[in-house]
Parts: C-alpha cells; sequence; structure tokens
C-alpha cells in the first residue's frame, strides 16, 4: 500500500542523531508527519542506568528535547508534550500550546484518569483543542517503577469513560487499544464519539500475535474500524515492520480503501484539525 502516513504515536529516544534518522526513516516509508514525544524517564535521576531493561531503549528524552527537534523539522514533527498528571499543574496545558505542541501525551500517571484532580486539565485541554494520547493498559518496566508508584490499573481504558462524557469535544486517543483490556477499548470506541484508537507497539508484540478473528470479534460494529488511529510507539528502526503488520491486519480483515486512508491519515488530520 502506497498511502499517505500520519505516525500518531512516536517517542523521541536518547541516542545520537536519533531525529535525524528518524526523519529518513519517514522518508523511506512514506511517512509525512509524526507525533513525536518525550516520558523524561530517567532524565538526570541515576547515572549508568542499564537502558537494557527497558523495552523502548533509552527514554530519557524530555519535552525540551521534542521542542528541538520540532524547531529542527517544524514541517515533519508534531509535538505531544508529555503531561505529568499528578504532578504538573493544569496550566502548564497553555504553556505547552504556547510553545508549539499541538497535543498531550500521557503515561505512568500517579493518578488515575477519572481522578477529580485530573479534570481541570482535561477542561484546558479541551478549550485549546488539544488532543491527548494515553496511554492504556499494561505500562512497560522500567527501574524507576516502585519509586514513580506506577500503576498500570489507573490506566485502564474504562477509567477515561467519565472523562469523555464530562469533556465530548475533548479528543481522545487510547493507546495500544487498551491491551490487554481489548474490551473495555471496544467498548469506549463504540459508544463515545470523541475515543479513537491506535495498534501501536513492537512488531513482536500483542498486535501480531493477535489472531485476527478476534479484532473483528472486539471491533464487531461496521464502523468501529474507522476509529482506529495509526501509530507505531517503536524505535525508527522497526517501523517499517509496525507497519506492514497493521497493512497485514487490514488486508486478512478485507477493510476498505476509505477505512485504510482514515487510519493511515485522516483520522490523524481529523484529531488536529489538519
Amino acid at each position: 500500500m502506497e498511502n499517505k502516513k500520519i505516525d500518531f504515536h512516536h517517542h523521541l529516544q536518547e541516542e545520537d542523531a536519533y531525529a535525524d534518522n528518524l526523519i529518513s526513516e519517514m522518508d523511506k516509508l512514506g511517512i509525512q508527519k509524526t507525533c513525536l514525544s518525550g516520558l523524561g524517564i530517567g532524565k538526570g535521576r541515576i547515572e549508568n542506568t542499564d537502558y537494557s531493561t527497558f523495552s523502548l531503549g533509552n527514554l530519557s528524552p524530555d519535552n525540551d528535547d521534542v521542542l528541538a527537534a520540532m524547531k529542527k523539522y517544524p514541517d515533519r514533527f508534531i509535538g505531544m508534550a508529555y503531561f505529568k498528571l499528578g504532578d504538573d499543574e493544569p496550566e502548564a496545558v497553555a504553556e505547552f500550546k504556547k510553545k508549539g505542541f499541538l497535543g498531550l501525551k500521557i503515561n505512568r500517571t500517579k493518578k488515575a484518569y477519572n481522578d477529580d484532580c485530573c479534570m481541570p486539565v482535561y477542561a484546558e485541554a479541551q478549550r485549546l483543542k488539544m488532543p491527548i494520547l494515553f496511554h492504556t493498559g499494561i505500562v512497560l518496566y522500567t527501574p524507576f517503577d516502585a519509586e514513580d508508584d506506577v500503576d498500570s490499573e489507573r490506566m485502564r481504558p474504562i477509567k477515561l469513560d467519565r472523562v469523555a462524557r464530562r469533556f465530548p469535544d475533548l479528543k481522545m486517543v487510547m493507546a495500544h487499544m487498551g491491551y490487554p483490556w481489548f474490551e473495555e477499548a471496544a467498548a469506549m470506541l463504540r459508544h463515545h464519539k470523541n475515543v479513537f484508537a491506535d495498534l501501536s507497539g513492537p512488531s513482536m508484540g500483542w498486535r501480531s500475535r493477535k489472531p485476527p478473528h478476534e479484532f473483528r470479534r472486539d471491533l464487531f460494529w461496521p464502523t468501529a474500524f474507522d476509529k482506529i488511529v495509526f501509530g507505531t510507539d517503536t524505535h525508527y528502526n522497526e517501523m517499517g515492520e509496525a507497519i506492514y503488520d497493521q497493512e497485514k491486519i487490514f488486508k486478512l480483515l478485507n477493510m476498505s480503501n476509505d477505512t485504510i486512508e482514515r487510519f493511515f491519515h485522516g483520522n490523524a488530520e481529523y484529531l488536529f484539525n489538519l
């Protein structure tokens, strides 16, 4: 397939010339734009950290690093500011917008997504028309999890139900379709017009091991696949494999060209009003 592509889910990594090499790979794969975010998981915390324990590599880059990449490639990178629920104040949303970020990325939260303290953050994102990419489901292990009090239960898809109802104009994307809580994620897609999901992840992960008929079982209504967004969430050298996996699923399920176009770029254009 030679479709226009917008990668909705990619993390900047601490690696020499990562942004430059990512652009080169995007050119090879026909990806016009990539939504880039940082996590800052280990930045300035522990020296000589063994990042081989991270399934995605060194995720120490933060929002400042992403901003630098955005300024270098303004037409190729869409900035998704990493927002620390439970730490960052709601006023930070507007500050990120002023800096040029178009959306937010939320992960490793100290509060459940439906906690009262999070509501002002969502209100600001809705007001500023900034989509939020939520990590949903089990989260990768890092050596900092105990210190950060990481709990995947806080990031279950159903935790976004209250959010979607209170903020119907807030555009939301559930990363990884809530793995392993697929039924919850599917129900959210079906019942909330402002909720989407991506199938991102490594090529040898859950997506490639999930039988195609299970996608049909979970996403059983006629327009379900129209709300799936293309994202990779891999190192740049694995993006091609991630695309292949997702194209294979669409081929096996005999998806229409219109649905495939929505998947690869149409939904992202809608979410960002491009």
